[in-house]
């Protein structure tokens, strides 16, 4: 672990981490890991880096107040 990092520990269900340890394989030469073997905990580094990537890229949805 380098100094910017944290850790933390979340309850992921069964089959999410089975799908995550299929992608392991499959992800063996992808771009991201040209320098070493993608493991569990790389894959889902990657997936969420991903997804924060794709919520922040998602429009703010604003709501208007309700006036009466």
């Amino acid at each position: 672990m380098t100094k910017n990092e944290v850790q933390t520990a979340i309850r992921l269900p069964a089959d999410l981490v089975k799908r995550v340890d299929d992608l392991v394989g499959k992800l063996k030469d992808a771009p991201e890991f040209a320098l070493f073997e993608p493991s569990r905990s790389a894959v889902m580094r990657l997936a969420l880096l991903r997804g924060v990537e794709l919520l922040e890229a998602e429009p703010s949805k604003k709501h208007k107040a309700v006036t009466r």
